[in-house]
């Protein structure tokens, strides 16, 4: 297969969706029995604006087939000053299985080790063929994740303990004047920053982003917990917090307010959270998926807790 990595134009976006839907569809429905998107392949076109809002279009990276003169990869470079994430990788269907991603990923690689900064993703556990690509490049997983959801939630219903409920009667959404406790407490925790990230969701020119934060007693943001609800995406991140009872009151209050839109959304659990888990399961919460964090070139273990989403990663 004559393929050759590229750098999309934004005239591509509209294939590059379509890409993102159908590709991501046929693993679904081959090895899980539905689709991961219910909407219109249209829905995809998410994926290219948001990166190119955060990133500029520079870092959207195609695999072109010169032979049938179409895209058949795509992937998302996410630059930040402390590190590089890789959004979405998706392979056309009629091209699994011929070596495609890893000529996106060795060439991604090549981009962060040139920029002398680590590559991080979050990776499917449950697609032993993406898991193998990274884990060939070396990629090592730092954290596994329940992905989780909650069909019926009725906020109504649900005891919360008395130290979430006190803690979800102090939750509030997001200002940009946030936005620099909101860094300071993510440097803390996990060494990383978003700066660009959290900036985008708090405006939310797009009017599909929430974000929610808690303070401490001396007014400083212990815990985020963003949020995005479009055809593309229904997720609730990413979120950084010190405690699981954070975690659980941000997510309760996403859940509720998320419900009031007719949404129900995913959200990335860490396992090590024993407690939270089991809380969320008391809920009515069920696991999707399981998802591992990796990273390439050497990172530390968050010292908090970390709520990761696929827009973006």
């Amino acid at each position: 297969m004559p393929v050759t990595i590229q750098t999309a134009r934004p005239d591509q976006w509209l294939e590059i969706a379509h890409l993102i839907f159908h590709s991501t569809n046929a693993w679904y429905e081959k090895n899980r029995g539905f689709k991961a998107f219910s909407a219109g392949p249209d829905c995809g076109l998410l994926f290219p604006r948001t990166y190119a809002a955060l990133d500029g279009p520079e870092n959207t990276i195609i695999a072109w087939d010169s032979d049938e003169n179409r895209i058949v990869g795509s992937c998302f470079v996410h630059p930040r000053k402390t590190h590089i994430s890789l959004g979405i990788l998706n392979v056309h269907p009629d091209a699994f299985g011929k070596h495609v991603a890893p000529k996106i990923m060795a060439h991604i690689a090549a981009m962060a080790q040139a920029a002398g900064k680590s590559l991080r993703l979050v990776s499917s556990a449950m697609n032993l063929d993406s898991f193998s690509v990274y884990s060939r490049l070396g990629f090592i997983p730092y954290e596994v994740y329940q992905d989780m959801m909650i069909p019926n939630f009725q906020p109504e219903t649900i005891q919360l303990s008395p130290e979430v409920a006190a803690l979800a009667a102090h939750v509030r959404e997001a200002v940009p004047a946030d936005v620099p406790g909101i860094v300071a407490l993510e440097a803390e925790l996990t060494g990383l920053d978003h700066t660009q990230d959290y900036t985008y969701f708090i405006q939310n020119a797009d009017g599909i982003w929430k974000t929610w934060v808690l303070e401490d007693a001396e007014g400083k943001i212990c815990a985020v917990l963003g949020s995005v609800f479009d055809p593309g995406s229904c997720m609730l991140g990413p979120g950084v917090m010190q405690t699981e009872n954070q975690m659980l009151a941000l997510i309760f209050t996403a859940l509720s307010e998320r419900k009031k839109q007719g949404a129900t959304p995913i959200f990335l659990v860490p396992t090590k959270c024993a407690e939270a888990v089991r809380t969320l399961y008391s809920w009515g919460a069920r696991n999707t998926e399981i998802h591992v964090g990796q990273c390439l070139g050497g990172c530390d273990a968050p010292k908090g807790i970390v709520m990761p989403t696929f827009m973006p990663e």
